[in-house]
């Protein structure tokens, strides 16, 4: 009887782990689905990312970044730059400025976000389709208080402007160390922003 319940729990096991991998190889796919009688769609989720950039005192560029509170969904602990995701009723410039504020404390002009990009590739960041932005801010980096005072409970442990040339000194969510170098070379640099 012992050994009978041994290779049950053994089978279970092993079927329980090839269906687990069987249903990962099957691609994802938009299903419609109905809310209080009318037809929606499930798909991929869109978020925004900016880089905001301004120099210091010390006339060196940093980007505006925040570290990941306890009441993050992941990647706790992490720095990333300012993201979120895409709320109705809003363009994605008027969501960066959002999510700037919120996350950070700084307002950024609609007037300063510049598209920069769209990433839609399914290997990254749980599908997410990325816009992505970037603003330059005048004046210096001190000018502007930076608080996580907006932002959801948790979500925001830290924020600080960081010296590009540190940024390698910290551990970044979603490859955000890449994309701020992308951004910050192929946008700020290349546009000649002084």
């Amino acid at each position: 009887m012992l050994v009978f319940l041994f290779v049950t729990i053994i089978c279970l096991f092993i079927y329980k782990w090839y269906s687990d991998r069987q249903w990962q190889k099957k691609p994802l796919r938009n299903f419609p689905f109905f809310h209080r009688g009318k037809l929606f769609w499930y798909s991929r989720s869109v978020a925004t990312t900016i880089g905001v950039f301004c120099k210091n005192a010390n006339d060196e560029w940093c980007v505006l970044a925040n570290q990941r509170g306890q009441g993050a969904p992941d990647f706790k602990g992490y720095w990333n730059i300012v993201c979120g995701y895409l709320e109705h009723n809003v363009t994605g410039e008027e969501n960066c400025q959002k999510e700037v504020f919120e996350e950070t404390g700084v307002f950024v002009p609609i007037s300063s976000i510049t598209f920069s990009g769209v990433n839609t590739s399914p290997s990254e960041n749980k599908q997410n389709v990325g816009l992505r932005y970037y603003a330059v801010l005048n004046g210096v980096c001190e000018d502007y208080k930076v608080t996580d005072e907006n932002s959801e409970k948790d979500e925001v442990s830290d924020v600080r402007w960081i010296p590009i040339d540190e940024i390698d000194s910290y551990t970044w969510a979603f490859d955000h160390e890449n994309l701020i170098q992308t951004l910050f070379n192929d946008c700020v640099l290349k546009n000649k922003v002084a």
